[in-house]
């Protein structure tokens, strides 16, 4: 997917509808009691409802050696391009979410050697139960992607430039390594209000924070599952699609009730893995038993590989 299909909307989209964009424009404290917030230039700017969507930051493991050259994140778009550019052969995944995963295949793509390395028992931790992350990850190792769980990373190698990993059981020749260790809701900015945060910003089922006139949505939030009722973490697309909307309907006077989030996801993967040259064959394969397990209890299942 070309870097320009990123960006759904042009600034004209949301001058249509009425809709100020402030580039370069960090929040940095709110004032519930006068409807305020602050930018980092000083300027406060008034609010009647305020939703809160900034989503959270990469989580950067403390490994010795992390911020040597060749090491990339995905979670900003800048980021992916310098990734894209750069000409490297062996590549090591460390962390097996879902960006983990198909930043795995996208390198395997190009060419390039690719090891996913997983300090749980097994890849999407998260999101399958033990069976099935098995089945995907037999996948993976059949179009060359090695995967090692149970694994953690103790040391990047380099002298400025990545030159290998080392993990508490091999070292592993690179020279490219992607961090994709999970992300860390975003709730300082909450605090400064004095609003109720957990892991996350805490809403209630109109997504409401602790302060009504507050609305949360999205990989900032603490939510509930869907299926279990339990507080739960599970920052993906249409989870926060979903929290936007009840948000927005909620704010313009609708009597709506956010149901929770689902942990549900589908792996993409090429057969047989193409070369660079070649357009992927579009094969889709949906997890038969997506039976993500949260404290024991079975979650859901949908069928149809």
């Amino acid at each position: 997917m070309s870097a320009n299909r990123c960006v759904q909307k042009k600034t004209e989209d949301y001058e249509t509808h009425r809709i100020e964009l402030r580039y370069d424009a960090r929040a940095v404290s709110i004032d519930p009691d006068k409807k305020r917030i602050t930018i980092h230039t000083g300027e406060q700017i008034r609010y009647d409802k305020l939703v809160l969507a900034h989503g959270g930051d990469l989580f950067i493991p403390p490994i010795p050696g992390i911020d040597q050259s060749g090491v990339f994140s995905c979670k900003q778009l800048s980021e992916t391009r310098k990734l894209a550019a750069h000409h490297g052969t062996s590549a090591v995944v460390i962390g097996s979410g879902a960006i983990g995963i198909e930043a795995a295949e996208a390198l395997k793509r190009k060419g390039v050697d690719v090891y996913v390395i997983e300090l749980m028992d097994w890849i999407l931790p998260s999101l399958f139960d033990e069976p099935t992350a098995k089945r995907l990850e037999t996948e993976l190792t059949g179009y060359g992607i090695q995967v090692f769980t149970h694994e953690k990373v103790m040391e990047i190698k380099g002298d400025g430039n990545v030159t290998g990993v080392v993990t508490d059981r091999r070292t592993l020749d690179c020279d490219t390594v992607v961090v994709a260790t999970g992300v860390v809701p975003g709730t300082a900015l909450a605090r400064t209000a004095g609003i109720e945060t957990g892991r996350g910003i805490q809403v209630n089922r109109q997504m409401q924070t602790s302060d009504p006139d507050i609305y949360a949505c999205g990989d900032c939030v603490e939510t509930i599952d869907a299926c279990t009722g339990e507080i739960a973490m599970f920052q993906l697309k249409h989870n926060a699609i979903e929290q936007a909307q009840v948000a927005a309907r909620h704010i313009l006077g609708e009597p709506v009730r956010y149901l929770g989030a689902y942990a549900f996801a589908r792996a993409h993967f090429s057969t047989p893995m193409p070369p660079p040259s070649e357009k992927p064959s579009g094969h889709w394969i949906v997890c038969s038993e997506i039976s993500a397990l949260w404290n024991g209890k079975t979650k859901a299942i949908i069928c149809g590989w």
